[in-house]
């Protein structure tokens, strides 16, 4: 997220300055470079929600199926969902 040359300070003085010093400064970097910390993929829209296909695991080829998704599978089979 940091340029070798945002970073080139701390590197030079590691050995002056205490880890609270490169933390500060390496923060301070990062506010002014603006840097970005959001980890969802561009494009996608933030609170959709998730979903999870349950028939893609293949019992046939050695695929432990979890018991919570043999339980939840058995549920749904029993109410018709």
């Amino acid at each position: 997220m940091l340029s070798d040359e945002d970073k080139q300070d701390c590197i030079e003085h590691i050995d002056t300055y205490s880890y609270d010093d490169i933390e500060a400064k390496l923060s301070i970097i990062c506010v002014r470079n603006k840097v970005s910390f959001d980890l969802d993929k561009p494009g996608t829209a933030a609170g959709q929600p998730t979903t999870f296909n349950l028939g893609s695991i293949d019992t046939t080829q050695n695929q432990a199926m979890p018991a919570w998704v043999q339980k939840v599978k058995e549920v749904a089979k029993n109410s018709n969902i």
